[in-house]
């Protein structure tokens, strides 16, 4: 299973539920009454293993970095750029480069390790100003990175940004705005023993049982 790697930064951002919800992901059994410091610390061990199995695997298929006409593809463009990539509903995965001048200037700035990923959320496509946002902190040489969405947003819009000397964060790329997709409002807002009207024809497809599954195996989710 492909799993984002994480850093402390990005998971102190997200709610304890989302916390558990990660730990599924990873395949760790986490106790309803573990405090969030201990599960942060099982979520970055398992990615550091997962970590460390990634860079083997890289080393092993390192002879198959070369185009169909056989000629090795370049660490980098040389274009300072940021993309979005939607997993699946609630996961993104954000990789970017940085040209050589950009890069220049970081470091004649003596921005080493303050370089900042800005998840921006917009109500409207036309939007101007972001409903709401958070930052993730990135080290100098990454390249890529997962991020976890939360439920109810329209459009998002992720920055590359560093601070500069006066402390203002300054744009070294934007991506595109890309709408998210948006589940049924009734599954949105389902809990453990609240009635929800379904349609005829989501009952016949079982979800009920799923729901009822889900909250008997997950229920510190909903808490």
């Amino acid at each position: 299973m492909d799993v984002p790697f994480l850093t402390r930064s990005y998971l102190e951002t997200l709610s304890s539920p989302d916390l558990i919800a990660l730990a599924d992901d990873y395949d760790i059994d986490i106790p309803s009454d573990l405090n969030r410091r201990f599960i942060i610390g099982e979520l970055l061990e398992a990615a550091e293993e997962l970590k460390r199995n990634r860079k083997n695997d890289m080393i092993i298929a390192a002879g198959d970095t070369k185009s169909d006409s056989g000629e090795k593809l370049p660490d980098s463009y040389n274009e300072t750029q940021i993309t979005v990539v939607l997993r699946n509903p609630v996961w993104a995965f954000v990789y970017w480069d940085i040209r050589e001048t950009d890069l220049h200037m970081l470091k004649s700035e003596k921005i080493q390790s303050s370089l900042m990923l800005k998840v921006l959320f917009f109500d409207e496509a036309e939007s101007v100003k972001p409903a709401d946002s958070f930052d993730i902190q990135i080290s100098f040489t990454d390249r890529e990175q997962y991020i976890l969405l939360p439920a109810g947003r329209n459009y998002v819009r992720i920055d590359l940004v560093y601070p500069s000397k006066d402390q203002m964060l300054q744009i070294l790329a934007s991506s595109r705005k890309i709408e998210l997709p948006h589940g049924c409002e009734a599954l949105l807002s389902a809990r453990p023993g609240k009635v929800i009207a379904m349609p005829p024809v989501m009952k016949l497809s079982g979800m009920e049982d799923l729901l009822r599954i889900h909250y008997s195996q997950h229920r510190q989710s909903f808490s």
